[in-house]
């Protein structure tokens, strides 16, 4: 299989689009026209500056006289610092499990694109931990008490990671206020290793062991429609019958075994 690019440039500077942007990408080429232009003409002018990139005037002074940057291109300089534009399925690993995490027990805001985490796992084993440490941003504890579930979010540059994980497909905001609400588009031709480190990382969060049968049950207010996706992603993975119901998808014992779980395990 080729190695496919799952984040690009365009698609993470377009997550900034809106507000005085219709598309951002756009924006992000002007900057560096400008810049390119700005460094090999030092004596040139905003208006010669603006009239030789084709770029509007108003934006062409703050990047040049101002030494303002739009937020798009600096996301950009930090991505391409973690290597997240052009990953591969080959290093795809740590932000596929951060994905997951996000469907089984995290948030993107729609406000700050920041993600948070809640463990079921202490953090020195929890995947979304080393997931984290992995993508080179670290981790930092947000919430924990005898009321509160622990959480987790980056200790650094948790905002582009976030808006980089929505490029895979997650979802941004509250998940059961989202009608569509689908699993990441790459998982449809990823490899077997993706698609199962995906499901590990899911169960890790949501899975719910009956001792009497040793099938596990994940519980979902979730669409039906999302659910027969996640049963369908579950059974091909493990190869063995999973089962979907109203809130619930069930994984007979032989899958639960073929998953690492059941008492023979």
């Amino acid at each position: 299989m080729p190695d496919i690019e799952l984040v690009s440039e365009q698609d993470l500077a377009r997550t900034y689009d809106g507000g005085d942007y219709d598309d951002t990408w756009t924006v992000v080429q002007q900057y560096r026209r400008v810049r390119t232009f700005a460094a090999d003409n030092p004596t040139a002018g905003v208006a010669t500056i603006a009239a030789a990139t084709n770029t509007p005037t108003g934006r062409v002074d703050p990047w040049v006289a101002k030494d303002t940057t739009p937020r798009a291109v600096q996301a950009l300089y930090t991505a391409h610092e973690h290597d997240w534009i052009g990953v591969t399925y080959d290093d795809i690993t740590p932000l596929n499990v951060l994905v997951a995490n996000v469907y089984a027990g995290g948030t993107i805001p729609r406000d700050k694109f920041e993600p948070e985490f809640t463990l079921r796992a202490d953090p020195e084993t929890a995947s979304v931990v080393a997931a984290l440490e992995l993508a080179g941003v670290g981790w930092t504890e947000t919430a924990a008490g005898p009321d509160t579930s622990q959480t987790v979010a980056p200790a650094q540059d948790g905002a582009v990671l976030g808006r980089v994980l929505a490029v895979l497909g997650a979802p941004v905001g509250a998940k059961t206020e989202i009608d569509n609400l689908s699993l990441p588009w790459y998982l449809e031709d990823a490899p077997e290793s993706v698609r199962k480190r995906f499901v590990d990382s899911y169960l890790e969060n949501r899975a719910l062991t009956d001792p009497t049968t040793d099938s596990v049950q994940i519980m979902e207010d979730r669409p039906q429609t999302y659910l027969a996706e996640l049963g369908d992603l579950i059974a091909s993975v493990a190869g063995e019958p999973v089962t979907v119901g109203d809130r619930a998808v069930t994984l007979s014992a032989s899958a639960a075994r073929a998953l690492g779980y059941g008492r023979d395990q």
